[in-house]
């Protein structure tokens, strides 16, 4: 929606004034750090400075607006140009000078991806926006620490504009701390329109996903100074994959440069679950395999110009459909080849040191499997078939199975017992199969991962890092646990209990701390490479530090190259 302002005569000596120059500094104040971008407000656009929630950027003035909870924010704002037509699969191109102003009151359209009920926007393929919180008040030369939020989903799904990620508590939290920040959140595109790969997909265009975070990451570092953000203390923090994202910004920096100085992920997925070669999704049966039989195109050189042909609904249509047959929907992976974001796989570069050596604050929770094997509890399976169970669902949690061997398996089996009381305790069912299953999926794609990055980075950064235990009230005390995500709801609320708000309090000081000062605080230590390895166990009315000392067997054994490889990490 384009406002517009009724064109009035100017007084005489704001008129002056303005010509001068002199007291247009002044009333421009709240815009004046943009200038400093290269953008530029003509005379035409001076009215709208005198309303401070009128931001000036080098592609439009926006208008935020004012809460009744002590923020102010600005919703839908573009920071590439709309991925469609020739610009579908290809990376981000930057966003054009759109002129005008135009209100930033309502969250831009969430990215193609199946029907849900918590996306709070429509879906549309016209999707490349983010969003910006800061404290009533704040002023363009406040020069205030960013924490930028990239969702997590997989990869698949979720939007910025999800109702469960508003940072309200965090930007109130942060005042009352005296530490203000600026939250800024971003969409990316997903499954199919964001992580297309096949070897007839150029390497600069593949994980367009990726690099739609980059981009906006980019929009931040060149547009945050107008909103009073300093581009020089940004944050960047995501659960899941968006953890896994954030790690991934770690190790595939832009030519070696940083767009941020400091990381939190939680639960981080280490960071992609499996990362085949591109080519890999061209084999029979395979997802672009799938997809050019459901679309028509053909393979070869007219294959992309092709599926950008494609109208839009029929290939969401398509690419939900697919989704839906593939277990978690986890129809796509970051891909890897060479000359592209990905070049090479991430237990590579970590093996070597090559990431960036930035502070990081990271950890899981106790029961990160549980949500993600509930399709195997109850189905009374024994012996012979509850093994041949287990080796099903992990042979289909990767794009290319035929790396797993006869070996892997048993030895996977071997670490994971049938009737083994001790998988998931103490939030166990007794159910072997599920115990075991969400145990090995809590510790392959998240505790394992978390520790092969830390062992690596606590000698050349500051590395805080937590676990998780606290069990929520109302969360489901066995098929859930201290499940996948339930941190954020202390963090971004509503809190699940009155009980819990004394804790939820105390996580919001930790994250607004480190974002602030790059480090959580005394009660919080750094992680070091001594012999007892600490973390921060994160529990209401017992936080304290405890030994990185469980599970040891298993994960040394989900870090072994063999495993690495097998699983394309």
């Amino acid at each position: 929606m384009l406002l517009t302002t009724e064109r009035r005569p100017c007084r005489s000596l704001l008129y002056a004034a303005l010509v001068s120059g002199a007291l247009a500094f002044l009333l421009l104040g709240a815009v004046e750090p943009s200038l400093k971008g290269g953008a530029s407000i003509d005379f035409s656009e001076a009215k709208s400075a005198a309303n401070p929630l009128d931001v000036a950027l080098s592609i439009g003035t926006y208008r935020g607006v004012s809460t009744t909870n002590g923020t102010e924010r600005w919703l839908g704002i573009p920071f590439a140009q709309p991925p469609v037509g020739q610009l579908r699969f290809k990376a981000p191109a930057i966003m054009k000078d759109i002129g005008g102003l135009k209100d930033a009151s309502n969250f831009g359209n969430a990215c193609p991806q199946p029907p849900s009920a918590n996306l709070g926007a429509n879906v549309a393929e016209d999707c490349l926006f983010l969003n910006v919180w800061r404290p009533t008040g704040t002023k363009g030369s406040s020069n205030l620490p960013v924490l930028v939020w990239i969702h997590g989903g997989a990869y698949m799904t979720s939007a910025a504009s999800n109702p469960q990620f508003d940072p309200t508590r965090i930007l109130q939290r942060s005042v009352m701390l005296n530490k203000p920040i600026i939250f800024v959140s971003m969409n990316y595109r997903l499954n199919t329109f964001g992580f297309l790969a096949s070897a007839n997909v150029p390497p600069e265009d593949l994980n367009a996903g990726l690099l739609d975070q980059r981009q906006a990451l980019l929009f931040v570092r060149d547009h945050i100074a107008a909103f009073g953000g300093d581009p020089s203390k940004v944050t960047i923090w995501g659960e899941s994959a968006g953890a896994g994202s954030v790690q991934a910004h770690y190790i595939y920096p832009p030519a070696g440069r940083s767009l941020f100085r400091a990381g939190i992920a939680d639960s981080s997925t280490g960071p992609f679950k499996n990362s085949p070669d591109a080519s890999t999704y061209d084999k029979p049966g395979k997802p672009f395999a799938r997809l050019l039989a459901e679309t028509g195109c053909a393979p070869g050189v007219g294959v992309l110009p092709c599926l950008q042909d494609v109208p839009y609904q029929k290939l969401l249509n398509i690419s939900n459909s697919m989704m839906s047959s593939t277990l978690h929907s986890q129809l796509w992976q970051p891909s890897v080849a060479a000359g592209s974001m990905i070049p090479e796989r991430a237990s590579t570069r970590i093996a070597r040191n090559d990431f960036l050596h930035l502070p990081y604050l990271s950890g899981t929770n106790v029961n990160e499997g549980n949500t993600f094997a509930t399709s195997l509890h109850g189905l009374g399976m024994v012996d012979s078939a509850e093994d041949d169970a287990f080796k099903h669902f992990i042979g289909r949690l990767v794009v290319d199975n035929s790396t797993l061997t006869s070996d892997l398996y048993a030895q996977t089996l071997e670490h994971f017992p049938a009737n083994d009381s001790t998988l998931g305790a103490p939030f166990n069912t007794g159910d072997s199969l599920y115990d075991r299953v969400a145990a090995w999926y809590t510790d392959m794609m998240y505790l394992a991962p978390r520790r092969r990055f830390v062992e690596h980075a606590a000698p050349l950064q500051k590395i805080f890092v937590y676990y998780f235990r606290e069990f929520l009230p109302g969360n489901d005390p066995t098929l859930g646990g201290v499940s996948h995500g339930s941190e954020l709801a202390l963090l971004f609320g509503p809190n699940p209990a009155p009980s819990e708000a004394a804790f939820a309090e105390q996580m919001i000081d930790f994250y607004v701390k480190f974002v602030y000062d790059l480090d959580p605080g005394v009660d919080w230590p750094a992680y070091t490479r001594d012999s007892t390895r600490q973390v921060l166990q994160l529990m209401r009315d017992n936080l304290t530090m405890i030994p990185d000392d469980w599970d040891m067997d298993k994960t040394n054994f989900l870090n072994s190259a063999k495993v690495l490889e097998a699983f394309e990490k």
